[in-house]
């Protein structure tokens, strides 16, 4: 059932594994590239689209200008790149050498010429020229010449205001002209770059104006924010988006109300629907990607995810997703639902308790790619949800179009009726319960510890953790059974994930008693995820619908 590619993706976590995982290792690292691929690729065509319109426009000029290290250059050279079709490039550099500019950005190999600085007489030869040495009155001539010379040339002139500030206002402001006029005679294009945000005299002059800038949040985290603050002929219905540097290049992160890959909100209109089709938010459905773990491990079904954490979930270890209340639940479920389904496939029990909304979104993917697993489900709900009528709804719906196991019909999840009094009691009586079942199972099955003198214990025996997965933590009068629960699965080896919502009562609780801490939110329509424990760094979560479920993949925000 797994996929080479995805397989491909442990080798990456451990460099000191067993030889009977080597395989299993050496399969798995190229999921995670490919996962790693295909958010870069959104990230480019979110690029693309942003500028499309301007650039179609045959603009004269623009400026992109914001403080030192906020990506101004990676923008540049990005747009360079996009326009290296349409005209000649030339990147005129009045602080880096070519050589510099190879090494930290080595992709633009291969559009810019990779020979030797240019001086001024060989200028007409080369594409690429470095002025640390030079004046403002020699940059402006030379960017003149370049202009006139080579019908349709892209002007990068990075960086105008290390020279030009060492002239006068209106000595600065003639040249500023001369220059753009040239460009707009000569079917050019100039792109100024600029480290004074404020500070500067191209604003009026220019067609178009982007500012990048850095913000700080709580525990460290830093958002990269490009903001488009003129246009010329272009209507700008969104101008304010989130980047990456991500491998030294300038990554939009694609915006929630124009990403295409949301469309996985449409999911639960369809699953269980009177038609026949297995269409799951305009993709067809496939079987689910099944991931398998490391030893030790419970994988989160997503390889993005298992790649960030090392390896998964680690057996006896306590995740926290907390969750802040503007985090658009359909990102929450995709994560949850990766885990359940992943987790069932690989033949490995699940405990859930989930609110109203939630269970109903996701109990119609789980019942769709889990069918004949669902039996290892079992549910503590006080919803009106019926889940069993849910499920037989869409067996007699599928029996009508496809044939199915009979067998099928005999698996379906568990439900135990829950109130806020009993909760935490019922879910430890059927925790126990199933690691008796698993004890008695695996102990039939082997007869004895393989040293012969006495009964296998628990960790000899359990080959797959159970996965736990509690949305809130309930009242103190259930404190007592809800730490006998949390203490068994992390003695037993199990894995228990709790959702929290931020500024919960419970967090402070939760956070001393869990392993690791991710928190979701959302800025801007940007949906991240910071790993607060360990100190992972801050990601993008990007739904994708290629697999046809609400998988997701992460994109480093660095």
């Amino acid at each position: 059932m797994q996929s080479k590619e995805d397989r491909d993706k442990s080798k990456r976590f451990s460099t000191n594994s067993e030889h009977n995982n080597s395989n299993n290792n050496n399969n798995n690292s190229s999921s995670s590239s490919n996962s790693s691929s295909n958010a870069l690729h959104m990230a480019e065509t979110e690029l693309r689209h942003v500028f499309r319109d301007f650039l179609n426009m045959e603009p004269t000029s623009m400026l992109i200008r914001g403080l030192p290290g906020t990506g101004k250059t990676t923008l540049a050279l990005e747009l360079m790149q996009l326009m290296h079709d349409r005209y000649k490039c030339f990147y005129i550099s009045t602080r880096v050498s070519l050589a510099r500019l190879q090494r930290y950005f080595p992709w633009i190999i291969g559009y810019l010429k990779d020979e030797s600085v240019l001086s001024y007489d060989k200028i007409e030869k080369d594409s690429v020229i470095d002025l640390r040495l030079g004046s403002a009155t020699g940059t402006v001539e030379l960017v003149i010449d370049t202009l006139i010379n080579n019908k349709r040339a892209f002007v990068v002139l990075d960086s105008w205001d290390a020279l030009a500030k060492e002239i006068k206002h209106e000595d600065r402001m003639k040249m500023e002209k001369t220059m753009i006029t040239v460009a707009d005679t000569n079917d050019g294009f100039l792109l100024f770059v600029s480290e004074e945000p404020e500070m500067n005299t191209l604003s009026y002059l220019v067609d178009g104006i982007v500012t990048l800038s850095v913000r700080d949040y709580d525990d460290g985290v830093s958002i990269r924010s490009m903001h488009i603050d003129k246009m010329r002929g272009v209507a700008l219905y969104y101008n304010n988006y989130a980047y990456t540097l991500l491998d030294s290049r300038f990554i939009l992160v694609p915006m929630q109300n124009n990403c295409t890959y949301c469309m996985c909100k449409e999911y639960k209109h369809h699953v269980g629907a009177d038609d026949d089709s297995d269409n799951y938010g305009g993709k067809s459905s496939k079987l689910f990607n099944v991931l398998e773990a490391r030893d030790g491990f419970v994988s989160t079904g997503s390889s993005d995810m298992d790649y960030m954490l090392h390896g998964g979930l680690r057996y006896g270890s306590t995740l926290l997703l907390e969750v802040d209340p503007g985090f658009d639940i359909t990102f929450l479920n995709a994560i949850l639902t990766c885990m359940i389904m992943n987790s069932l496939m690989n033949n490995g029990r699940v405990m859930l308790d989930m609110v109203d909304a939630s269970l109903s979104s996701m109990m119609s993917i789980i019942l769709h790619f889990c069918t004949d697993k669902v039996n290892n489900l079992t549910i503590f709900s006080s919803s009106k949800i019926d889940v069993t009528r849910m499920y037989r709804q869409w067996l007699n719906s599928k029996s009508r179009s496809t044939k199915i196991n009979s067998n099928i019909h005999n698996s379906l999840p568990s439900i135990v009726n829950v109130n806020e009094s009993n909760y935490m009691n019922l879910m430890l009586e059927k925790y126990e319960e199933f690691k008796r079942l698993d004890y008695i199972g695996e102990r039939g099955s082997r007869g004895s510890s393989s040293d012969g003198k006495g009964d296998a214990t628990l960790d000899d025996i359990c080959s797959n953790a159970i996965l736990l997965i509690l949305d809130h933590m309930h009242t103190n009068s259930s404190r007592m059974y809800e730490g006998m629960l949390l203490t068994h699965t992390k003695d037993n080896g199990d894995v228990t994930v709790i959702v929290e919502r931020m500024g919960s009562n419970n967090i402070p609780y939760v956070k001393s008693i869990s392993d690791m801490h991710l928190r979701l939110w959302s800025k801007n329509g940007v949906h991240l995820m910071h790993a607060v424990k360990p100190s992972l760094g801050t990601y993008t979560l990007l739904l994708d619908t290629e697999r046809g479920y609400p998988s997701y993949l992460l994109l480093r925000m660095v």
